[in-house]
């Protein structure tokens, strides 16, 4: 059965402050004594404001019969700060597509529970587990019989493995041998089962379709759901415990051809073999080996967030510049961070599809910029709600100085939302501003 959500009430990140926020707060003391009388001089909107989720969300995402999304809302340097009640737990998210994202993983929760009340769960439980650990120590005894029946990858990993799954199929015998009743070494087998496959093949086939079912992130970070998951991977085939398809792992904004192609990845394809593919595709898209490296062992990303900025800069091809996408996101000093230029990148290359060719990306030490093929410079920022602070004159005046090197158009695309104020102040020095980037992209 499923446990409380303790350990998830504050996810892992809930603590970190906004990327962009970090970033222009120090750009304001480093170049506060640069800016004009005038722009200082401006009444600025404070730096956390409240709002009611009714003016955040749309509706379907405020509650279901498994949670309710508590109806203040705080945003903190330009994110929503969400909390989430459900009887699993209470979930922090900050930001709208992490919001979905914990919505997703809550009714994946409630899915699960009711299969493992299920009698087809029940009565498949001892014979799977059997079968599953027996199956195991045989390809350990003998790993070149075993070739046929393993995923391409795994079986790299066979004989460094021999010892741990012999002595995991030890454990599962002496579970089956105990004086218990049926639901007992169900349960008992469950997890035993799920610690096995898991140790031995990692995020395995049967793991992978059972996510792709429920909709979820195979890599997610929700240790509940991970668990649960894996215990219930190991039975039958997803769709025989009576899942069904609900939606994709990421909100449709970003594309339907993005979505199936990210979504097929990670959901088809053995980690190892998608780990190879993504080093594959940034060395033929020219990454240099350093940043490529730095990319794959920052531990703040994902094996899904790397595939998602390698199938987002694929998608950038013939804009000059993709490698210094790469390093902003190989830089990446938090989970906050790395989501940030996740979906930066993503929102990039459907512009670059969509509204005009990328010609060129720009660095600087706020963020990045892009110049257009249709004279444009524009700045592409993931946040949910773009205000006129202190730090946001600052990050504006900054990115105008740094894109005013070249006589271009200036383009800022906000994810979210933009206050009044700030669409007037940032119209009266020369920006064009576009809010809800994925919705008109």
């Amino acid at each position: 059965m499923l446990n409380k959500a303790t350990d998830l009430k504050r996810t892992p990140h809930s603590h970190e402050r906004s990327v962009l926020g970090v970033r222009i707060r120090t750009g304001c003391i480093l170049l506060a004594c640069t800016l004009s009388s005038q722009v200082l001089a401006v009444d600025y909107e404070p730096d956390v404001q409240s709002f009611s989720a009714r003016q955040t969300l749309p509706l379907k995402w405020l509650h279901s019969p498994n949670y309710k999304v508590d109806t203040d809302v705080i945003n903190q340097d330009f994110m929503n700060h969400y909390r989430v009640n459900s009887r699993f737990g209470v979930f922090r998210a900050i930001g709208n597509d992490q919001l979905f994202v914990r919505t997703r993983e809550i009714e994946a929760l409630a899915d699960l529970e009711e299969m493992s009340k299920s009698r087809v769960f029940v009565a498949s439980a001892s014979e799977t587990v059997t079968s599953t650990v027996e199956n195991i120590s045989k390809a350990a005894d003998d790993p070149s019989a075993a070739v046929d029946d393993l995923e391409s990858g795994f079986v790299r990993l066979m004989k460094r493995l021999g010892r741990m799954t012999k002595n995991a199929y030890h454990k599962g015998k002496a579970l089956l041998n105990r004086d218990k009743t049926d639901a007992q070494r169900s349960d008992e087998l469950a997890d035993t089962g799920a610690n096995v496959a898991k140790g031995v093949l990692g995020v395995n086939r049967a793991y992978r379709e059972l996510a792709r079912d429920l909709g979820v992130d195979p890599y997610t970070r929700n240790t509940l759901l991970s668990n649960e998951m894996g215990r219930m991977a190991n039975y039958a085939a997803a769709g025989s415990l009576g899942v069904k398809t609900i939606v994709p792992v990421l909100p449709i904004l970003y594309g339907a051809a993005y979505l199936i192609t990210v979504s097929n990845l990670i959901w088809n394809t053995h980690p190892i073999d998608l780990q190879l593919h993504n080093e594959k595709m940034l060395q033929a898209m020219g990454i240099p080996e350093i940043w490529k490296q730095r990319l794959i062992d920052n531990n703040h990303h994902t094996l899904t967030t790397r595939t998602r900025i390698v199938v987002s800069l694929r998608r950038l091809h013939g804009a000059r510049g993709r490698k210094i996408l790469v390093q902003y996101a190989a830089k990446a000093g938090s989970i906050r961070e790395a989501l940030f230029y996740t979906r930066m990148i993503e929102l990039l290359a459907i512009y670059h599809q969509q509204r005009g060719a990328i010609d060129k990306i720009v660095a600087t030490k706020q963020a990045p910029f892009v110049l257009t093929q249709r004279g444009r410079a524009m700045a592409m920022l993931p946040v949910d709600y773009f205000s006129w602070t202190r730090s946001a004159a600052v990050f504006a005046q900054h990115m105008k100085s740094e894109m005013s090197r070249y006589p271009m158009h200036l383009e800022l695309w906000i994810n979210g939302r933009v206050s009044a104020q700030a669409r007037v102040e940032l119209g009266n020095t020369g920006w064009a501003v576009f809010d809800r980037a994925g919705q008109r992209l």
